[in-house]
């Protein structure tokens, strides 16, 4: 999982790219079959939820599922499903659409792809197309918290404060230690609701969710905003 946390100035969003790292087991069926059944436990959502995860040789299909629910993921779509996320980091963007629509086709109960999906149309300005993406991918997982935070910078974007935060406390009801969402929700509350103590306490979250020391660092800046924050709320 990548995630890109923009210039505060600029405004822009956050979109968190979809791969996480997560436990999984090879099931060798009788005969030819040879299916992955991956067992999502709440490990996984503790390292799904805070910062970037560079890319693993674990990295699954399946392993986006956030509920807990085992889920059955044939070898050929988890192939193109680790495919169409390469495709997307490299900005292929109709190569990996049509690789993420055909793993859909077989597992319209997996929110990864569908999320990516919504990432695409994000990607092609198509908004209407990624919010359609995001709501079926919270349809299919509804502990899917990377598409609440998409959907709270949307709406974010197009003026809708309110739905805005709706989301972002979605996502952190799910995902409480999500740096992502943290840093989103203290935008929100600093820059547009002007809730000042709010944004503070989520700047502070965000901070907090990151390891001393370790391969992914907080944007400085924040520590700096805080200080301003508190001295202008005495």
């Amino acid at each position: 999982m990548i995630a890109i946390f923009n210039s505060k100035n600029l405004q822009k969003g956050i979109y968190a790219q979809p791969t996480i790292n997560a436990l999984f087991a090879w099931v060798a069926k009788p005969k030819f079959i040879k299916a992955t059944v991956i067992l999502l436990m709440s490990a996984v959502m503790s390292a799904c939820s805070g910062v970037a995860t560079k890319h693993s040789e674990i990295e699954h299909l399946a392993a986006n599922q956030m509920d807990d629910s085992p889920k059955v993921v044939d070898e050929g779509s988890i192939q193109a499903y680790q495919q169409a996320v390469t495709l997307i980091d490299n900005g292929q963007y109709e190569e990996a659409d049509k690789l993420l629509v055909s793993v859909i086709e077989k597992h319209p109960d997996l929110a990864a792809p569908l999320y990516n999906l919504g990432v695409i149309s994000e990607a092609q300005n198509d908004l209407d197309s990624a919010i359609g993406f995001y709501n079926r991918a919270i349809a299919a997982d509804n502990r899917y918290y990377l598409a609440y935070n998409n959907l709270g910078v949307i709406a974010r974007t197009q003026g809708d404060f309110k739905q805005a935060f709706n989301y972002y406390r979605s996502g952190l009801n799910v995902a409480p230690d999500s740096a992502e969402l943290h840093y989103n929700m203290a935008v929100l509350n600093e820059i547009y609701l002007h809730d000042y103590a709010k944004a503070i306490e989520h700047y502070e979250r965000y901070l907090a969710s990151f390891e001393e020391g370790g391969a992914e660092q907080p944007d400085k800046n924040v520590v700096s905003w805080i200080k301003d924050l508190k001295r202008r709320s005495r």
